[in-house]
């Protein structure tokens, strides 16, 4: 059996949010009761997740990343508002609104996704929703997480951002934080 690792692709969030997360999150714990929240250093917009991978195949997946990233230009985002995934009464997902430049997001997204499905990799069969995973699993009274949309995220959060790289992660589950990072992308 070949050692394999379970990969994605995806755009770190800035220092700027990490560091203010542990913050928000400690008074978002109080209204909104999730079973797991995101380790700061584990914050990240999906970019593409491949799944388990062969380890033998990281440096010609890191290589058609890199080819991909180089074709597309820095831009710029921002954090903005919160909402759920899943069912309304017991939401499976927290997440950050993502703003700013989401089209140039967008593009690099498929940029990736092709570079990958030349690989091999199937592209997911549903739009691109970009966002930042705050908190899985939703454990409150049902309907407590009503009042998600008037939460104002931090000033670091909305305040813009350029976007200069995206990068392969390995999940380590069980471990805290959950993402190591393989390599990183410029965008040229």
């Amino acid at each position: 059996m070949e050692p394999s690792d379970r990969l994605f692709v995806a755009v770190p969030a800035p220092p700027s949010v990490i560091s203010s997360a542990e913050s928000l999150f400690l008074g978002l714990k109080d209204q909104f009761t999730f079973a797991r929240w995101v380790h700061p250093q584990d914050l990240h917009l999906t970019v593409q997740f491949l799944g388990d991978v062969a380890r033998n195949r990281i440096d010609q997946i890191s290589q058609a990343i890199g080819q991909a990233a180089a074709g597309a230009a820095p831009f710029s985002l921002h954090f903005q508002g919160l909402g759920v995934f899943g069912k309304p009464s017991a939401p499976s997902v927290l997440w950050a609104g993502v703003q700013g430049e989401v089209e140039k997001l967008g593009q690099l997204q498929r940029r990736i996704e092709d570079a990958m499905t030349t690989l091999g990799f199937a592209a997911e069969n549903r739009p691109y929703k970009p966002h930042l995973t705050l908190a899985r699993k939703f454990t409150g009274p049902a309907g407590s997480h009503a009042a998600m949309p008037d939460v104002a995220l931090p000033d670091e959060w909305q305040t813009p951002w350029r976007v200069k790289e995206t990068a392969l992660y390995r999940s380590r589950l069980g471990s805290r934080p959950m993402y190591e990072r393989v390599a990183s992308f410029p965008l040229r």
